[in-house]
């Protein structure tokens, strides 16, 4: 994949991932950081959200962020919305049809999904 000339303040859209300890999470994470690396959307940490840091769920309001979680537990869904962040893209692993548990960190597992997420604006 061709990488980005522009993102067009690359800031502004950011994604955070449930890196989860499952083989899902690993996959959430690693196509976040693709996403990161292709200059797609700058990645971030989701566990600032959930520790409430306020400064950083505020400037987080005024951004165009994607939310990857691997699976319907929907952990780092739930840690937007519990701390006020409602307005965000959403993309869940296991909805493109992969199965917690039998989804390994495969280069060819990333792509895939790599390029669903790719195309969320």
């Amino acid at each position: 994949m061709e990488k980005k000339d522009c993102v067009c303040s690359a800031s502004e859209n950011m994604v955070l991932a449930c890196s989860g300890a499952s083989d899902i999470g690993h996959v959430s994470d690693l196509v976040a950081r693709k996403l990161r690396d292709n200059g797609v959307r700058k990645m971030n940490c989701l566990a600032v959200v959930g520790a409430g840091i306020e400064k950083s769920i505020e400037d987080f309001k005024t951004k165009n962020i994607l939310v990857i979680d691997g699976c319907p537990v929907d952990c780092g869904k739930k840690i937007m919305e519990k701390n006020g962040l409602t307005d965000y893209k959403y993309l869940r692993i296991t909805d493109l049809g992969f199965e917690k548990g039998k989804t390994p960190a495969t280069e060819e597992n990333i792509k895939t999904i790599y390029e669903k997420a790719e195309l969320i604006n």
